[in-house]
């Protein structure tokens, strides 16, 4: 009998208190935490408030950094249609809303005027870049250790794209004024 009530006496101390745990967790601690579909609504429209405020491009000395070494490789006249205006903007090549890991990838950065790049904007994806600045590109993120930090390139996939573009310019003497991307 004495032996029965050593196992007892601890396994229901055992049983009541795993008892307690759980009424406190599930009728105090996840009542508390549930929340109403007006409160749900409430906190997705504030993140989704925040997501749009926030700047675009990241970090604005990134971006800021990014730009200036585009504008540095493809000078500052447009791909396009080879204006220069005041502002000239840097198009994302392949759209940050579909390829959001893209976005800080200089690799994908083109230099366009404002009205090339509106025109441009919501159509099919191009690439003004010539094979000169696809080599300067290459050229740049082997030399520039700061990009290698930053961002991982793939340096046989650009040689690859620059190598490509020369071929395609020097076989054809009236070179196109777009080139498919693939």
């Amino acid at each position: 009998m004495m032996d029965l009530q050593r196992i007892l006496i601890p396994v229901t101390l055992y049983i009541s208190s795993m008892a307690v745990m759980f009424y406190i967790f599930f009728f105090v601690i996840l009542s508390s935490t549930k929340l109403t579909a007006e409160e749900v609504a409430m906190r997705f429209s504030k993140h989704n408030v925040a997501v749009n405020a926030c700047v675009s491009y990241g970090d604005v000395k990134s971006w800021k950094f990014l730009r200036s070494k585009i504008l540095e490789i493809q000078g500052d006249k447009c791909l396009c249609c080879g204006k220069k205006e005041v502002s000239m903007h840097i198009d994302h090549i392949k759209p940050k809303s579909r390829y959001p890991h893209l976005e800080f990838m200089i690799d994908n950065l083109q230099v366009l005027c404002p009205s090339c790049n509106k025109k441009k904007s919501y159509t099919q994806e191009t690439d003004y870049r010539r094979s000169n600045h696809l080599i300067s590109l290459v050229r740049e993120v082997k030399e520039n250790k700061l990009l290698q930090r930053r961002y991982v390139y793939s340096m046989d996939v650009l040689e690859q794209l620059a190598e490509k573009r020369f071929t395609l310019e020097m076989k054809r003497k009236d070179y196109p004024q777009t080139l498919p991307i693939s």
